[in-house]
């Protein structure tokens, strides 16, 4: 009944306003009573001073007798408690009376105000403060002298008994209530419900239970708790508000919504009670007013009348537009100088002031004294924040708890501090941050600064030691003069005006400086104009902070201040009290958790579950205009889209990173203690803390590790362990992390240690150097493990980290622990086993390197037989057999994980392994050696065929690796057995293939290899050509293997000297074509007919030589010093590049000469041409001028090359 109740209003409201000209609507938030209550017009001379046959009735049915009560202590906290959503949305909280009285200022000039204000967020909290109530109270003696010295001491005793708030109803008021009850009749549809104790706010929890605000300072108290009939959202022109109102509504078939109301016929309606009319039905929303009249308690006649013609009723007359005014000045005068969290204002007007004045009490009380309104403004606060942040909304939760943190007293509420600073330690980083990649973002831009005068809040509490007025119609133009000035101008008031405050001013000048801390700010706003000028408080909401402290962005920032403030929390919880045993606290709280377990809570199945609906097609937002809170919630609720979310989705993300279990189905359930349970409030939000140190440790290790700060990563990790070690122990048990993940890490940063030994100093720096925040946790948790913990049952997260202290030792430590991580992992078993299996190869690789320096050294000993000698050889064995054994685990764990890319790699590695085996061995090409080469040669085919084809290998880098190394093998097989002189007559076969087979795998294609690869088939081109040129040479008969093996040796030559040229290698050049001129002497010398044709060929082979004597010539003088070619270890015996410039001249002047003697010793005319020809070719070659320069030798050779060339072109 009461949400149709509220969408009729809702509807009702938005259809028009009760006086037009004004804007103003109101929505019903909450409603102890159905309303409206059906009513009868009474008879002509019914007698009111008799009481009604419904007396009691329609007191405790329909709320009547709330107009007899007036609000007592603070209603509008009580509000802000029972709606926190409104908090930090709405303007102003009060009950209907606070806000009536203030907007009557200007009609009542004689009037008393006397309010307390406070600030939460961007909200107002005002209530009406008796202040001879509290002066009867010891504890405010410092108030009671402040107010005899500076207000009482300039009153008469007819002003200072107006102070006094009437503390029992008029007889007007009991013949209204009188009247009221004589008029019901009865609800308009079906019976009246029963009367609503409390509001359950919906609330969307996305946190763990916290505890509760405590609402009431002292719970033995009776509660005197004044519940408003119904709780309005009003919005008056722009200023919004939750009022809280006790208005009767009455209604029946001709009028459905009315306001009742008694008037004494004898008497006019003053404009006082027309404006109290007015603003009740507005509040309301309630479009009519029937007016009652009577003589002496008996009823004469009713008279209607709309809303909107209360403020022009005869005698009663007043302006909408003046009560606007007031309202948007008094709210600006308020947001400008009631601007710190936590402070509690005074509002008050005299009865003959012209001033309405704000003083700040806080600043007035002496910090050894207790506020008595500290406890509920820092109460309100933390239900804020709480709330806040439990619907995802951070913005200005980070102030809302530090006030709250400074205005409680921790041994009094160590549960809210304790919880506060843990909302601060979850603000620095939050529970969904993934430790991997904390992507911390600005918590506070994720609304669009609606509340940023919220941020206005000083820092300093600086305090205004004289008494000043700020009047309003002096400040339409200083509103950019600076967030410090307030905005309404300062004016002096003069000594004939407030004596009083000349007093307190002579007096500050004379304190000592004890008692200049009880100065007190003062703020004034003129009455005179307060309603002509319209103040706009848009400016005010949309000022930009300059107060607001934004989250650091650095994450070794952020959870060092998580950390500080979940070390606060646990010396917090020190100061809980458990009054019973706490043995037995500790058995029953056990016993509680597992009836938990095996009661869970269910749904109910007659009730249906609220889900979240998001259209599958959105709406375009159309342009009509729409209330600030509704814009704040649409954009509150587009901006919880984007959150921070632990999917990895990119792929810079280490996989390998410390993981934050999402399921905490592990252990059992927790359900949120009672109240009053201070031993499982305690354990709880121990462990809440807890849980946020493991989580700010892990981060913090995970950003170290990939700075490369393993020290650091190794230190945080271990204290990260000892509190996960602690959860999993304590009654209330909790896990953060996986424990896979985290002894993997261990391992990793082992690893990453051995492959940086040289900054070993560094990391044993970091691991033992401990912040003083590491120091005090270090101390809690043993501590806790002690008081907390009974018999260790779960020890995977107990980790005795030491630093290591070698290479080998550094990677065998990482090993034991990826087998132990995979052990205990639960879902990253197979990425802990490959990190395992990567360590396990390159544990391999360096074993097989230290066998290779131990060998070398056993092949210096000169006596195989000395004891130094044997004990080499032990090691080397002893060595190389770890090498396999390492290889061979890695092998299996892939095969095992199905790692296809990392199996081709390790075979790699193992074919690497035996081609080391054979290089031991300096026999010949023995049958051993020649078996390693050939396992060595299957392990890199069974590689590639894993890999599969290249085309459609999905590791493409590593085919190519793998077809590298089996082309390297081959190469090296090829070249060990070309260099045999005892196997190389009958394998040349054998040897050839094996060189064909290389090139095949060398990619000449682009890449980052290509000069490699490029150099590698040059050199086997070279291998070849040298291959078929030594059978040439060896072959005796002329015939078609003759034919074939010249053929193929100059086509080899040619090839390879052809790429080496493009790689601009002269030495190889020159090498490979004096090779290929020296075959074609041969073939002169043993085949005369083809003896000037061979050598013709020759010659024009050297001129060919031009380009890469030029590149001589103009070659750097830098680069004339060898330079180490990827080959050069392969070649020692390789000419130096001016032995081959004498070698290339002495052959050039040989074959000319040769040619020339051929050419003479025949009497053909021809041969006499050419025989003139070559003398001049032979006369220019000799121009050449050796040196032991290079550069100057090849110079000389090139120009001779060029003076040929011109001499040939004469002869064509």
């Amino acid at each position: 009944m009461e949400d149709v109740e509220n969408e009729n209003e809702i509807k009702r409201t938005k259809s028009r306003s009760p006086s037009p000209g004004i804007k103003s609507t109101a929505v019903v938030k909450y409603t102890a009573f159905q309303s409206p209550v059906g009513y009868a017009r009474l008879q002509c001379n019914t007698d009111l001073n008799m009481p009604p046959s419904n007396w009691g009735a329609a007191i405790d049915s329909y709320g009547l007798k709330q107009i007899l009560t007036r609000g007592t202590g603070l209603s509008s906290f009580r509000m802000a408690h029972m709606f926190p959503d409104c908090v930090g949305e709405v303007d102003v909280i009060s009950g209907a009376e606070c806000i009536k009285k203030l907007l009557k200022l200007p009609y009542q000039p004689n009037g008393t105000v006397s309010m307390m204000v406070h600030r939460v967020e961007n909200t107002l909290l005002l209530d009406d403060f008796d202040v001879y109530d509290y002066l009867m109270k010891s504890e405010w003696s410092w108030l009671k002298d402040f107010f005899y010295e500076n207000i009482l001491k300039t009153m008469s005793e007819q002003e200072r008994s107006k102070l006094m708030l009437s503390p029992a109803p008029s007889s007007a008021l009991q013949l209204t209530h009188k009247f009221l009850s004589h008029s019901v009749s009865g609800p308009l549809q079906g019976p009246a419900p029963a009367p609503l104790s409390q509001v359950a706010t919906p609330m969307t929890i996305t946190g763990p239970f916290l505890p509760e605000p405590e609402t009431k300072e002292k719970p033995e108290e009776p509660p005197t708790e004044h519940l408003y009939n119904r709780n309005v959202l009003w919005t008056f022109e722009d200023i919004h508000m939750l009022i809280g109102s006790d208005l009767p509504i009455f209604g029946d078939k001709d009028r459905p919504c009315v306001s009742l109301r008694l008037r004494d016929a004898r008497e006019p309606i003053n404009v006082l009670t027309g404006i109290d009319y007015w603003l009740d039905n507005l509040m309301c929303n309630v479009p009519e007013v029937l007016m009652c009249y009577h003589l002496d308690g008996i009823v004469q006649k009713y008279e209607p009348m709309k809303t909107e013609e209360l403020p022009n009723m005869e005698n009663s007359k007043f302006s909408p537009k003046v009560i606007r005014n007031v309202a948007q000045n008094i709210l600006s005068f308020l947001k400008s100088n009631a601007t710190k969290a936590g402070h509690t204002y005074w509002l008050f007007k005299g009865p003959h002031d012209d001033v309405v004045k704000l003083y700040d009490l806080t600043s007035l009380c002496p910090d050894s004294l207790d506020n008595p309104f500290t406890t509920p403004v820092a109460m309100l606060l933390y239900r804020v924040a709480r709330n806040m942040r439990m619907a995802n909304r951070s913005k200005h939760v980070k102030q809302l708890l530090e006030h709250v943190i400074e205005l409680l007293k921790v041994e009094r509420y160590p549960q809210i501090v304790a919880s506060s600073h843990y909302m601060l330690a979850d603000l620095y980083v939050p529970a969904t941050t993934n430790p991997a990649n904390p992507d911390f973002k600005d918590d506070n831009s994720d609304s669009d600064g609606e509340d940023a005068d919220f941020s206005d809040y000083p820092h300093s509490e600086d305090i205004c030691e004289e008494p000043v007025d700020v009047t309003e119609n002096q400040t339409s133009d200083t509103n950019d003069q600076g967030e410090n000035q307030a905005d309404d101008q300062v004016v002096h008031e003069t000594e004939s005006e407030q004596p009083g405050e000349r007093t307190q001013d002579a007096e500050v000048e004379n304190q000592t400086d004890d008692d200049k801390a009880l100065a007190v700010q003062i703020r004034g706003l003129a009455l005179k104009e307060i309603g002509d000028k319209v103040r706009s408080t848009i400016g005010d909401r949309k000022r930009d902070s300059v107060g607001s402290s934004s989250l650091p962005p650095s994450p070794p920032q952020r959870c060092g201040r998580a950390l500080a403030h979940a070390l606060k929390g646990l010396l917090a919880l020190h100061n809980v009290t458990i009054n019973k045993c706490k043995e037995e606290e500790r058995e029953r709280l056990k016993q509680q958790i597992i009836i938990e377990e095996q009661h869970p809570k269910m749904a109910n199945p007659y009730e249906p579950i609220k889900m979240s609906y998001e259209p599958i097609t959105k709406k375009s937002e159309t342009k009509e205009h729409t209330s600030r809170s509704r814009r704040r919630k649409r954009d509150r609720k587009t901006s919880d889209k984007t959150g921070n979310c632990l999917i990895e989705s990119k792929s810079t993300i280490d996989k390998n990173a410390i993981q934050v279990l999402k399921d905490k189905k592990v252990y059992p359930t927790w359900h949120e203690p009672n109240r009053d349970d201070n031993f499982a409030w305690k354990l709880h939000l121990k462990t809440l803390l807890y849980e946020k140190i493991c989580l700010a440790y892990a981060t913090m290790a995970e950003y170290s590790y990939s700075d490369g700060q393993y020290g650091f990563s190794l230190k945080y990790i271990d204290i990260a362990s000892r509190c996960q070690k602690l959860l999993c122990n304590m009654i209330i048990k909790s896990k953060v992390v996986d424990a896979g993940c985290l002894i993997g890490r261990v391992g990793d940063n082992y690893f990453q240690m051995s492959k940086n030994w040289h900054a070993m100093d560094q990391y044993r720096k970091q691991f033992e150097k401990d912040h003083d925040i590491d120091t005090q946790i270090r101390l809690e948790i043993e501590n806790d493990m002690l008081e907390e913990v009974d018999d260790v049952t779960v020890d995977e997260f107990d980790l005795d980290i030491s630093l290591p202290t070698s290479e080998v030792s550094a990677m065998l430590c990482s090993c034991a622990l990826y087998r132990r991580a995979a052990g205990v992992a639960r879902g990253r078993r197979g990425e802990l086993l490959r990190r395992l299996a990567s360590v396990g190869n390159e544990l391999a690789v360096r074993y097989m390197n230290d066998a290779q320096q131990i060998y070398m050294k056993y092949s210096e000993e000169p006596d195989p037989k000395d004891p130094k000698a044997k004990l080499l050889l032990k090691q080397f064995s002893v060595t190389s057999r770890k090498s396999l054994e390492c290889l061979d685990e890695a092998t299996e764990i892939f095969k095992q994980v199905n790692d296809i890319p990392n199996l081709a790699l390790l075979y790699c590695n193992k074919g690497r392994y035996l081609r080391f085996k054979a290089h031991c061995d300096q026999g010949g090409f023995s049958t051993e050696k020649r078996r390693l080469y050939s396992e060595a040669e299957e392990l890199y085919q069974s590689a590639l065929k894993l890999l599969g084809p290249r085309e459609t290998c999905g590791a493409r880098s590593v085919w190519e690796l793998v077809a590298w190394e089996l082309s390297c093998h081959l190469y090296t097989r090829a070249v060990l057995m070309q260099d045999s002189p005892d196997l190389y007559a009958n394998e040349v076969t054998e040897v050839a293939e094996a060189l064909k087979h290389a090139l095949k795998y060398c990619l000449l294609s682009p890449g980052p290899r290509q000069y490699l690869y490029q150099f590698r088939a040059a050199m086997i081109y070279h291998r070849l050509g040298s291959l078929y040129h030594s059978q040439y040479r060896i072959t005796q008969e002329d015939g078609p293997k003759r034919r074939t093996l010249l053929n193929a040796t100059r086509s080899n030559y040619e090839q390879g000297a052809n790429m080496f040229a493009s790689l601009e290698d002269a030495a190889m050049f020159l090498t490979v074509q004096l090779e290929h001129v020296a075959v074609l002497e041969t073939q002169a010398a043993v085949s005369p007919n083809l003896k000037l044709k061979s050598l013709q060929s020759a010659v024009q082979l050297l001129r060919q030589c031009h380009s890469i004597m030029k590149l001589l010539k103009d070659r750097d003088p830098e680069e004339q010093k060898d330079t180490p070619k990827p080959e050069d270890n392969e070649e020692k015996n390789m000419k130096n590049e001016h032995s081959l410039l004498s070698l290339y001249e002495n052959r050039l002047n040989f074959i000319l000469k040769s040619i020339i003697q051929y050419c003479r010793s025949k009497s053909n005319k021809d041969y006499e041409k050419i025989t003139d020809l070559y003398k001049k070719l032979y006369c220019a070659s000799l121009k050449i001028k050796k040196d032991e320069d290079i550069r100057k030798y090849a110079a000389s050779i090139c120009d001779v090359l060029l003076s040929m060339n011109e001499i040939s072109k004469e002869f064509e």
